[in-house]
């Protein structure tokens, strides 16, 4: 009896200690937005294949969410700082877009903070993205397309770079990162074509037309390093090319060409789009060339967005209700039948055939 209730002690003075323990670690602080911000972009790259820029991206609008607010634990993150941040991006003159994304960074980051580091924190839900006006898309025609490719020079290795990028973005439609990112020995010279890494961790294949692999041909021969990426900087180590830098020149080149429009490598990605919608090609193809995950995206980019001029012409282009040859309707080919055996009836004196 005596060791029974001895054993008994011994429990519950183990339940009281695992009790204890328990309270201390519900107790214990929540980590600031600066401890849990290495783990959160970790998670990204591994979980979400997240690509370097992106990361890069994420962890600057992180830090300058903590330059304002201060680098609170998580669980103070509040509504009021969360205000506050906001208030500051709309007083730098900001686009609708350009907060958006910064916001759904935010909410990606309370998301991970919730569900996978199972902390408490702000609902992401409550953090409203402000509404973002639809935008005309701007592309080049293709006049504007050749004399933009006219104007980069292509004497020094670095404008010829230059060339070579602006062809394959023209040709393959990539996303400035997916250009960026690409390795020499990632192209299939005799196909023609690649194999890119693009949003959400989606692998598609890009085709390159014969100027664009003729410029990256004259582009490379004339590199004497052995660095894996195709676009690299020019200067001392080459190091692979950042996309800040890639907007400052296409800006250039498109004032030496001049032309209006400010020229930036994602107008040369819907520049292809439209030329490819001009001249026929059907949006589902244009929704697998870009990368698109629904054709939802590529309508609401692209469908509409063409003159009343070239509707007109498309109009009077594609639509017709005769069937061609080959298509004929089943009603159509009975007929047809029907037809032809009535001639051989009446060339055989109206006997039956077998």
């Amino acid at each position: 009896m005596w060791k029974q209730n001895g054993g008994n002690g011994q429990r519950a003075r183990a339940e009281e200690e695992t009790g204890n323990e328990s309270r201390q670690e519900s107790q214990s602080p929540s980590p600031r937005v600066s401890e849990v911000l290495p783990r959160f972009l970790e998670h990204l790259r591994l979980e979400e294949g997240c690509v370097p820029i992106t990361l890069v991206r994420y962890r600057s609008y992180l830090e300058h969410l903590i330059a304002v607010v201060g680098d609170c634990s998580v669980a103070n993150l509040d509504g009021d700082r969360v205000a506050l941040f906001k208030r500051r991006l709309l007083g730098a003159g900001l686009s609708p877009a350009t907060i958006g994304g910064r916001l759904s960074c935010l909410r990606k980051f309370l998301r991970y903070v919730r569900d996978i580091e199972r902390l408490e924190t702000l609902e992401p839900e409550r953090i409203r993205r402000p509404k973002i006006p639809v935008r005309e898309v701007e592309y080049l025609s293709k006049g504007e397309v050749e004399r933009f490719l006219q104007a980069i020079p292509t004497e020094a290795v670095t404008s010829l770079r230059d060339r070579a990028l602006a062809e394959v973005l023209c040709s393959t439609g990539m996303r400035i990162s997916e250009v960026l990112s690409l390795n020499r020995s990632g192209i299939d010279w005799e196909a023609r074509e690649a194999r890119v890494i693009g949003k959400g961790n989606k692998e598609r294949r890009v085709y390159f037309s014969d100027s664009a692999v003729r410029w990256l041909t004259r582009y490379l021969d004339r590199r004497w390093d052995d660095h894996p990426a195709v676009f690299v900087t020019d200067g001392g180590e080459p190091r692979r090319m950042n996309p800040q830098g890639t907007w400052k020149r296409l800006r250039r080149y498109g004032r030496l060409a001049g032309l209006s429009k400010n020229v930036y490598p994602h107008m040369l990605r819907h520049t292809m789009a439209t030329t490819l919608l001009e001249n026929g090609c059907p949006i589902g193809h244009i929704r697998v060339l870009l990368g698109h995950a629904h054709l939802q995206t590529t309508c609401r980019y692209y469908l509409g967005r063409l003159s009343d001029r070239e509707a007109k012409s498309a109009h009077r282009r594609y639509l017709s209700y005769e069937p061609e040859r080959g298509d004929e309707t089943d009603a159509a080919l009975q007929r047809k039948e029907n037809n032809e055996v009535n001639e051989l009836t009446k060339d055989h004196g109206g006997l039956e055939l077998k």
